[in-house]
């Protein structure tokens, strides 16, 4: 809450503020500032809309914005600019400055693109976020499908763990029981007491009751009975005899040649999240179908890391001659060069170092080296002095060319036409002694890329 400027009022809350004099105005003194300044422009505070909007915000400024300051894109009043750098004024008395007259219409045309950004943006986000909830989802489900295949191997990693387990007991429990008998025997051992008592009772009352002749079949059939029961009795007994706790059979668990920590060291590092190398998006007519672009990344991905690429040149689309092929990549680095030949054969180089097209110069790239698609084959560079050079014989031969020690792309003068047009490609392999492109030197496209990992 503003209170009012006048130093009699100043508890008083100010109600209006005076443009010209830039000072807060009271009840009391209002009536006094309109009768002695009445074409002053007064502004009601109770007024919700921005009433300081021409005014410096500068604290103790309090002056209307007249000029720009171009260094830090800001409206500007007399104190900013002020040559004395004292009591706030002076922020900006070495920048570049002009009155805001001058840049109304560079804003304005500024403003027209920022609306037309902003409702190109306006149009496009929904879409924008659309297809980033889609992108997040379908990572989302990605990493779902990593860790329901974790959690499926170590599942099963578990199971048999605890299967073998079971195995090795229950063949703990096997062994024992064959060597020294089983344990159950000293449950039955403990019966044969009682079963001796009972039969031996039955047997004196069955001879007395054999006497008196009565019953003869109950007796028989106790008789059977008690035979039965002493047969059981002489197993046991047998049994009890055979136990062998004194044998010099003794087991052990062995894990094998390697030891428990060895094996608890191996199940601590099992597994590994590896980055998968992911296709790159290429802009190319060489590389026809997912196929050939799978393969490619593959064979080059074994060599260098490639997230973006971007196509440089294109025969077909920027012409065939030697003078668009050097402008285009004059002071690039992270080249590929890529060739279709007349017999559908796709062959290539990868230059890394800065190229500067210069005459007669030789270029050091001790990382270059050529490949062919069709053979899934890396060539390397023998000798790194001649990566890429351009001279008049053969203006530009990429690859190398050391004395016939090497792998490289030549452009021969002699394979030029009177456009000069790039007509033949020869494609050699001098650590063998051959030519790769013999009878396939003409070729249907040329496309360079650059390399760029942001």
């Amino acid at each position: 809450m503003k209170k009012c400027s006048n130093q009699e009022h100043k508890d008083n809350v100010a109600i209006y503020y005076c443009q010209d004099c830039k000072i807060n105005i009271c009840n009391k003194c209002s009536n006094y500032h309109k009768e002695l300044f009445n074409n002053h422009i007064i502004h009601n505070l109770d007024n919700n809309k921005e009433i300081f909007i021409d005014i410096c915000k500068e604290k103790g400024h309090l002056h209307k914005y007249e000029f720009y300051c171009k260094n830090h894109n800001q409206l500007c009043c007399v104190a900013c600019i002020s040559k004395l750098d004292t009591n706030g004024y002076g922020q900006h008395k070495d920048c570049d400055v002009c009155v805001i007259q001058n840049i109304k219409e560079e804003k304005k045309n500024q403003l027209m693109n920022n609306i037309k950004y902003l409702e190109d943006l306006s149009n496009n986000l929904s879409n924008t976020v659309n297809e980033l909830k889609s992108m997040f989802n379908k990572i989302d489900e990605r990493k779902e499908e990593i860790k329901s295949k974790i959690q499926n191997i170590f599942t099963k990693i578990r199971n048999a763990l605890n299967e073998r387990e079971n195995e090795l007991l229950l063949e703990v429990d096997n062994k024992y029981n064959d060597i020294f008998c089983n344990e159950n025997i000293i449950k039955e051992s403990e019966k044969l007491p009682n079963q001796i008592k009972l039969s031996l009772e039955r047997g004196v009352l069955i001879n007395f009751e054999n006497d008196n002749n009565k019953n003869l079949s109950s007796i028989l059939n106790d008789c059977i009975n008690i035979e039965e029961n002493i047969s059981k009795i002489k197993l046991i007994n047998d049994n009890i005899k055979k136990i062998n706790l004194n044998s010099s059979i003794e087991f052990e668990f062995d894990l094998g040649e390697e030891k428990f920590e060895e094996y608890v060291s191996k199940i601590k590092t099992l597994g590994q999240l590896k980055e998968k190398n992911k296709n790159i998006d290429i802009d190319s007519l060489i590389l026809k179908n997912p196929d050939e672009i799978n393969k490619f990344n593959n064979l080059l991905n074994n060599q260098i890391k490639i997230k973006n690429i971007k196509l440089l040149y294109r025969a077909s689309r920027d012409g065939m001659k030697l003078e668009n092929i050097k402008e285009k990549i004059n002071n690039k680095s992270n080249l590929i060069f890529l060739f279709f030949t007349g017999k559908n054969r796709i062959f290539g180089t990868y230059i890394k170092v800065k190229v500067e097209v210069k005459h007669n110069v030789n270029i050091n790239d001790k990382d270059a080296f050529c490949f062919s698609l069709n053979n899934n084959k890396i060539y390397k560079n023998l000798i790194s002095e001649y990566a890429i050079k351009f001279f008049n014989g053969y203006p530009i031969i990429v690859g190398n060319s050391g004395n016939g020690n090497g792998y490289y792309f030549q452009y021969n003068s002699n394979e030029i036409n009177d456009s000069g047009l790039i007509c033949k490609l020869k494609i050699y392999d001098f650590q063998k002694n051959n030519e790769l492109t013999e009878g396939d030197n003409k070729f249907n496209e040329l496309e360079i890329f650059e390399i760029y990992n942001n």
